[in-house]
């Protein structure tokens, strides 16, 4: 539908007593100096149609004529205006007149002689009939809403509605964006299923996964907490078998002690001395076995090591005899390469006589010239002078080339003698020197032959210690033989009747009782223990547990937001495509990415933006112009409606783009308002 203004009559409107103006279907510009009624044009349209002004206010005070700024009263105000109304393209076109006028009610009161102004009252018409302020509301809005009709016709309007209004329209305008087209993997199709299944969007479906990782990430924040707590409630942890074994063998101990104590009481204390001596015995017969298997260890070491020795300082002594042997049979083999080389020497020397006397004697020669070279061989006269010459030039000119040939082979043989006596020079002076190096090695192999001879002697001399000599030195050997009698001359002492021999055993044992028996006590104290320490190593395996499965649960969940990230990003690219597709100047930026403590995530936005510049900041007022227009274009291909738009200081703007609906430019200009 295409809504124009053909007509519009002012009568105590504003600052116009009465003034009517037509308007042209495509662009009607008014022009003026400030004050003169432009803007009064705009409010004109708006107060017919909705009985508000440009700013939205409906004040009727606002709409009355005024002079040197007071208002005139007992007037009447109405705006008339005429509509060309095209439903579809030119078809069934109809006109509509609208008027809207308010009535001032002014009353004398008694014994007064001045009217006092009482209130206003509105009347309304629609082609000339009466219409009450309901019906002619519905009937305005089965034209066009309100809020449509501003939208429409104030560039200005839609781009400074608050963003989520300005995002709600172009959400709907574009419709839902279906899955498939979001989906172009496995991962996002899966992650759609579950999102029609939970009937849930994206947005919710990640806060959603957000609060469930910063749940998991605080419990995983706590753990170390809680397993240090529990790593300082641990009890040292004892070797518990050893510690159960030496209990065992304390009470068994104990038990024997207190047997012990019984017989003497009874009056057996040779019998349970003379088993002490013999537990002794048996003990000290152990140490002395220890002793004397230690002993044989020893000497058995002592004689393998001594061995070991002799074989290395032999098998050392009979490779140097070898090395000895291989270097006397490769000095001479040097004085033979020598020898030889000084015989090429020798030869080199007599080649370069030949090449000094061949040298001379190619220097020598000269051209053989006889009488009878000068004699035709044919007509036996003699040849001419010149001609004679000339042989002699050409016979001296062979003899020169085969000289200088000579020469060269003479160099060449001269070249190879030199480099034949440089390389025999070099070889003996190789030779020579590798002689030297093997005489002076035959002279250290010598030196450490009879280092080594000397070595191996001394260690094949070398005595080892007797089992004799070393269990008869060793000072604890013989401590034990010397306890070993005595306890032997113990066995046969009888203690009967030696009160104090008796009561020193009483009291020996009473101590080893007393001993043992706090020994016992701090065994099972620290074995009482172990149920704590198992029951709070038990409680760390599954703090460790709890952990492993959060990290496990942590991982999940971020694989999920990773997918929904993308899932968001392109439902986010293709929204702002669809939407910028219906705009030809600006571009909306559907979205922008914060950062809340985490990983930056895109959140729902609206802002208009012309050639990357926002709206709202940095566009000149030209600019903002065209991309309000622009917005209007886009809003009235949508809803299929257009009507006048309405462009206050149009003269700011060069090059307005061009609108589906009826312009009204308001120029200011130094003039009287003027209609172009």
């Amino acid at each position: 539908m295409n809504i124009k203004i053909k007509h519009l009559e002012l009568t105590n409107f504003k600052c116009f007593r009465h003034k009517e103006f037509y308007f042209d279907s495509d662009i009607t510009t008014f022009k003026g100096r400030n004050g003169v009624g432009k803007t009064t044009i705009a409010d004109a349209i708006l107060f017919c149609l909705f009985g508000k002004n440009t700013a939205g206010q409906s004040d009727l005070e606002l709409f009355k004529t005024r002079e040197n700024g007071k208002t005139i009263p007992n007037l009447d105000h109405s705006v008339e205006m005429t509509l060309e109304i095209d439903p579809v393209a030119n078809i069934n076109v109809k006109t509509v007149t609208l008027k809207r006028s308010i009535k001032e009610v002014w009353i004398k009161k008694r014994g007064s002689e001045e009217s006092v102004f009482k209130n206003n009252t509105c009347e309304y018409f629609v082609n000339g009939e009466s219409y009450t302020q309901a019906d002619y509301k519905k009937y305005i809005d089965s034209i066009i809403s309100e809020d449509l009709f501003r939208a429409i016709t104030n560039p200005q309007y839609f781009l400074s509605l608050k963003w989520q209004i300005q995002r709600e329209f172009l959400a709907k305008m574009v419709g839902d964006i279906e899955p498939e087209a979001i989906a172009n993997t496995d991962e996002l199709v899966t992650l759609c299923h579950a999102l029609d299944d939970s009937n849930d969007d994206i947005i919710s479906y990640r806060k959603h996964l957000s609060y469930q990782i910063k749940q998991i990430k605080d419990k995983l924040d706590k753990i170390p907490v809680r397993l240090e707590e529990q790593n300082k409630a641990l009890p040292e942890c004892l070797d518990w078998d050893a510690l159960q074994m030496e209990l065992a063998q304390a009470q068994h101990e104990l038990k024997d002690v207190d047997k012990k104590y019984i017989a003497i009481k009874s009056g057996n204390a040779d019998e349970v001395k003379r088993a002490e001596i013999r537990q002794q015995l048996q003990e000290h017969s152990s140490s002395l076995s220890a002793i004397e298997s230690r002993t044989r260890t020893f000497i058995a070491f002592k004689e393998n090591q001594k061995n070991q020795a002799v074989a290395l300082a032999t098998r050392k002594f009979n490779a140097l005899v070898t090395t000895q042997r291989d270097l006397e049979a490769a000095i001479p083999s040097f004085d033979t390469l020598i020898s030889r080389c000084r015989e090429t020497l020798a030869k080199c020397e007599q080649d370069a006589e030949k090449i000094r006397l061949s040298w001379a004697e190619n220097n020598a020669r000269k051209v053989e010239w006889s009488d009878d070279d000068n004699i035709c061989p044919t007509c036996g006269q003699y040849l001419p002078a010149e001609l004679i010459a000339e042989r002699r030039q050409k016979a001296l000119e062979t003899l020169n080339s085969r000289k200088a040939l000579r020469k060269q082979a003479l160099t060449e043989e001269a070249d190879r003698v030199k480099a034949i006596r440089e390389g025999a020079n070099k070889e003996i002076e190789l030779n020579e020197q590798r002689k030297a190096e093997k005489e002076k090695a035959l002279a250290d192999v010598k030196e450490q032959i009879n280092q080594v001879f000397a070595q191996k002697a001394k260690l094949e001399k070398e005595p080892l210690p007797t089992y004799a000599d070393l269990l008869a030195k060793d000072e604890e050997y013989q401590a034990l033989l010397a306890k070993g009698k005595a306890l032997n001359d113990a066995m046969n002492t009888t203690f009967t009747g030696d009160e104090d021999a008796i009561k020193q055993q009483l009291d020996e044992l009473v101590q080893r009782k007393n001993v043992l028996s706090e020994g016992i006590n701090t065994l099972n104290t620290q074995l009482a223990t172990r149920q704590q320490y198992d029951k709070v190593l038990a409680l760390i395996d599954s703090i460790n547990a709890e952990q492993k499965d959060l990290v496990k649960q942590l991982s999940e969940l971020e694989k999920k937001e990773d997918i929904a990230c993308q899932y968001q990003d392109r439902q986010n690219a293709i929204l702002e495509e669809r939407v910028n597709q219906h705009f030809a100047l600006v571009r909306w930026k559907m979205f922008r990415t914060i950062n809340n403590g985490g990983d930056p995530v895109q959140e729902p936005y609206c802002e208009c933006l012309v050639g990357g510049i926002p709206y709202g900041g940095g566009l000149n007022q030209a600019a903002r112009l065209n991309a309000g227009l622009d917005v209007i274009n886009t809003m009235c291909k949508h809803y299929r409606v257009s009507a006048p738009i309405v462009i206050d200081n149009s003269e700011s703007t060069l090059d307005i783009i061009p609108t589906t609906g009826q312009q009204i430019r308001l120029q200011v200009a130094d003039t009287e308002l003027q209609t172009l």
